[in-house]
């Protein structure tokens, strides 16, 4: 009996590298008929596979041994009927014979077409199963998801498929983890990916033996790749110098990375120095994870969450990174407990657009600092005006409630250059003047907003609520024809 095809299964495990920590879900196979079963079955079999239209998922899982014969005969029941192969998966499938499986995939999967081609977590692909399927690899050009985890080819395999990583222009997918023969030599030919050209948005190299010098070639290649979103190089040991070639290329324009795994990289406060002067420029990065590095210290992690939120005045709250909503710095044990819980609490804003985030690193800050503090970014000679011009339209009150709930109109008001306008030695004497006290109001009046009021139509014409109501015209004339008449 055939593999179950898409619509008899769940959906498809999706390609994402923030995800490639846990192991992927493992498909199901479908009992495989024996060989000395009828002819006439087998091909009934083979027809499950096309009930549907359109391109062909083959999904092989772990249940039962993978026979060579059997793939070899879905393959030609595909290309009988001149179909297209859009999904290929191996997921922890027992090979009973690998080289020469690998040989038949490598010899026949250049008809298809391929778009998706993932053989996860098989052990027995060593470097001549992988240069078997060299052929195959080198020709396409229409493959736009490789997973090749878990995995026991080094760098030499990988220099078999040179043409591949240099001439696909199509590949945006690569996931190569849990593969520790990889080393710096295979993260050195991974970077060739069509030298700037590539199309690449997700690079996976979890726990690939990489070190500081394979982190050279990739940090050089993440400059020159605009496409790339997603870099994972958790479980390697990266170190202090490996992160901090990786923060130089974070700083560059180029850089769109929206996702960067750290995990367990052996990184200190050296590195996350460095790290934290880099996010403080950077406006793409999302998510940074640095789980599980004992070297991380408070000191560190303090300048990591300052380039986020830094509480030294409400305009450096404002002026932070309101981009990196998820900065992950569980499991790291040598930092305190109160900038953990601060951590944790900038993590559930992830979901928030960025003047939510924004009001709500305010918030949190006013609540800390108290509600007078707010007006700490304003000159100190222009408080007194600031006060009477507030306190005499909407109240007092409501100069904290509009600073509050609208923190740009910090930033958007520069107030102190008009301090020489108004010049008194004592503000309550000049506000008795009626022209002083009109020019005051006229000069903060621009800067705040007021109380909306409530309206309705009166008459055809917009009137406050609380404004007495007009007589007509007509009401006026016959009142003076009255006092005219009694004179």
């Amino acid at each position: 009996m055939p593999p179950m095809n898409e619509a008899m299964m769940p959906p498809r495990r999706q390609y994402d590298a923030l995800n490639q920590q846990s192991s992927p879900a493992v498909t199901t196979e479908m009992p495989i008929p024996a060989c000395n079963m009828p002819r006439r079955q087998n091909s009934s079999d083979d027809d499950l596979l096309f009930l549907h239209p359109g391109p062909v998922d083959l999904i092989y899982g772990a249940e039962t041994p993978l026979r060579t014969e059997v793939v070899a005969r879905h393959l030609s029941s595909v290309r009988r009927r001149r179909k297209r192969i859009n999904h290929l998966s191996l997921l922890g499938s027992e090979l009973v014979n690998p080289k020469g499986l690998f040989k038949l995939l490598g010899k026949k999967l250049k008809k298809f077409n391929v778009k998706e081609l993932a053989i996860n977590q098989i052990p027995s692909m060593n470097n001549e199963e992988l240069i078997s399927l060299a052929p195959f690899l080198n020709a396409t050009k229409t493959l736009k998801i490789l997973d090749l985890s878990g995995a026991r080819f080094d760098a030499k395999a990988l220099q078999e498929i040179l043409c591949f990583f240099m001439k696909n222009p199509s590949l945006e997918v690569l996931v190569l983890g849990d593969n520790e023969c990889v080393g710096d030599e295979g993260a050195a030919v991974v970077s060739s990916l069509q030298e700037g050209r590539a199309a690449l948005r997700t690079l996976s190299m979890q726990g690939c033996g990489v070190g500081s010098s394979g982190v050279a070639s990739i940090s050089k290649f993440l400059g020159s790749c605009p496409s790339l979103r997603m870099l994972e190089l958790s479980n390697n040991m990266i170190g202090d110098a490996g992160v901090e070639l990786l923060a130089e290329s974070i700083k560059s324009q180029s850089c769109q990375l929206e996702y960067l795994g750290l995990n367990s990289v052996e990184v200190g406060d050296r590195g996350v120095l460095v790290l934290a002067d880099a996010v403080k420029t950077n406006r793409s990065l999302t998510s940074l994870s640095l789980q599980n590095n004992r070297g991380i210290t408070s000191f560190g992690a303090a300048h990591l969450l300052k380039s986020t939120y830094n509480t030294q005045s409400l305009q450096s709250v404002l002026a932070g990174n309101h981009v990196l909503t998820n900065l992950n710095i569980r499991g790291c044990s040598r930092v305190g407990e109160s900038l953990l819980k601060l951590a944790e609490d900038l993590l559930s804003t992830q979901a928030m657009a960025t003047h939510q985030v924004i009001r709500f690193k305010v918030s949190k800050y006013t609540e800390k600092k108290g509600n007078g503090i707010v007006l700490e970014g304003f000159d100190s000679k222009l408080l007194p005006h600031i006060l009477s011009f507030v306190a005499q339209t909407n109240g007092l009150s409501y100069l904290f409630q509009s600073i509050r709930s609208m923190p740009p109109l910090h930033s958007q008001y520069e107030l102190s250059s008009k301090v020489e306008e108004v010049k008194s030695n004592d503000f309550l004497e000049s506000l008795k003047t009626p022209k002083r006290t009109k020019m005051v109001y006229e000069l903060f009046g621009s800067s705040f907003p007021r109380q909306r009021s409530i309206m309705r139509h009166q008459g055809g014409r917009r009137a406050n609520k609380h404004e007495a109501p007009m007589k007509s015209l007509s009401c006026n004339k016959k009142c003076k024809n009255s006092l005219s008449s009694k004179k």
